[in-house]
């Protein structure tokens, strides 16, 4: 027998090893590419406003529809490759699975159950997608991932509003006012403020990148400026007020109490004004006190909840059928009411007050979890503190609660899924450390360099 490799120095153990780490990189990307497409996908930008037809805005396009079924299976796929970490991910989450499933279980009550169950299979899938993330990647990894993809979305809502006004801006109502790559621009009002908060933390967590993060969160409040939605610029600006108060509770032990005391006092005091003199704070802001006809919603809902107050209607389907439960309410305001403007809202004409105290339980357990990590805690406490707030406050006149293909939601869950695993603390230069070590271990400096 020759030997055919005669002549040739060959190391077969290191091509081998090669090919197989230029596999891997090549799977690494994309998967990389397909989350990257999912949150925007979830985030309702670019399709809705290209697909959806401009004079009638609350139509559903079928075309839309059938969008999700490519994003699911690719959900399915990657659950399946990272299954043992999702599973250990989703059995340490049961409220938020208790949620969900009283979606999927109100099929028996519904009054329409085609239609819940078709929304509950995308309610599982939103959620599964959050769940995925979760157990995916770590802190910075994951409010990374968040922050490319809002950047996308800023870069593109500027150039859509400036280049291409008559698709970047309001045409009709509001007209003028900004809505970048969203149908409307409370929506991008909305979505902007979240991207100033993934900026700012994603700057905490890596102020090397500074060069990137600092102009991306300035261009989000910018925009922000630009939709013209007092309830963002009122996020937007909560959220920079929250990073500074996260700051000096980090780094600054001596001012803790007095933070503290004036943040308690300076929360008592709004919520005071709030309650006895609301008319004088909206005017403040230039709000009026129906808050654009949302409090005319509301109480014509309250009415509509309260017929089937424990259980709710069926999960997604009040507002499906124009001449259902929603017919009185559109008819009482003359306009076509598309949703309540409000989570908690939402969440009662679907699930019932049976499904508002679940969530409001989920909620309450994560919000302890975010503040036990201002003591706990390294460099995410910016993103799982500020993120579970500005969901509260977004919620109160935007329907998020338990909203099936809405990047919300994703983003709720896999923050809420990584605060009851117990994840372990970010370090900028330390090394990883279990949750409830309160010790940090440093890295040596060449190691903290990498």
């Amino acid at each position: 027998m020759t030997d055919m490799t005669a002549g040739y120095d060959v190391d077969y153990a290191m091509a081998v090893q090669r090919r197989n780490a230029m596999v891997i990189k090549a799977l690494l990307w994309l998967e990389n590419i397909a989350v990257f497409w999912l949150i925007i996908h979830f985030s309702g930008a670019i399709l809705a406003l290209l697909l959806t037809d401009h004079q009638d805005l609350e139509a559903e396009s079928p075309f839309l529809r059938a969008l999700w079924y490519p994003s699911y299976l690719m959900i399915l796929a990657l659950i399946v490759i990272h299954f043992p970490k999702f599973l250990r991910t989703a059995v340490f989450n049961p409220l938020i699975l208790v949620c969900v499933l009283l979606c999927g279980v109100s099929f028996f009550w519904s009054i329409d159950p085609a239609i819940t169950m078709r929304r509950s299979v995308a309610i599982v899938m939103t959620t599964a997608f959050g769940l995925y993330l979760a157990c995916r990647y770590d802190w910075h990894a994951l409010v990374q991932r968040i922050a490319f993809a809002y950047a996308f979305l800023a870069i593109g809502s500027l150039i859509f509003a400036v280049a291409l006004p008559e698709w970047g801006r309001m045409q009709f109502i509001h007209e003028g006012s900004w809505r970048g790559l969203w149908l409307e621009k409370n929506s991008f009002g909305a979505q902007m403020s979240k991207a100033l908060l993934v900026m700012m933390c994603a700057f905490a967590m890596k102020p090397k990148h500074g060069w990137f993060y600092v102009p991306m969160g300035l261009l989000c409040f910018g925009l922000v400026l630009m939709c013209t939605s007092k309830t963002a610029l009122l996020a937007a600006l909560l959220m920079i007020m929250g990073f500074v108060f996260v700051r000096i509770m980090r780094a600054y032990p001596i001012l803790r109490i007095p933070t503290m005391y004036f943040a308690v006092i300076g929360t008592v005091t709004f919520g005071f004004l709030m309650t006895f003199m609301p008319g004088e704070m909206l005017a403040m802001i230039g709000k009026e006190p129906t808050l654009t006809g949302r409090t005319d919603i509301w109480d014509s809902l309250i009415r509509a909840a309260s017929e089937h107050m424990w259980l709710g209607h069926g999960y997604g389907t009040f507002w499906m059928d124009p001449l259902g439960p929603s017919y009185w309410v559109r008819f009482n305001l003359d306009w076509g009411v598309p949703t309540a403007h409000n989570g908690w809202m939402e969440t009662w004409l679907s699930v019932g007050l049976v499904g508002v105290i679940l969530f409001g339980i989920t909620y309450l357990v994560t919000l302890i979890l975010a503040l036990d990590r201002l003591a706990r805690g390294g460099v995410e406490n910016y993103w799982a503190l500020l993120s579970t707030i500005l969901f509260l406050v977004l919620s109160l006149s935007e329907s998020t609660i338990l909203q099936a293909n809405l990047l919300d939601w994703v983003i709720f869950t896999a923050t809420t899924a990584k605060l009851f695993s117990f994840e372990p603390a970010f370090w900028r230069g330390e090394q990883k450390r279990p949750y409830w070590d309160r010790v940090a271990v440093k890295l040596p400096p060449e190691a903290s360099r990498t």
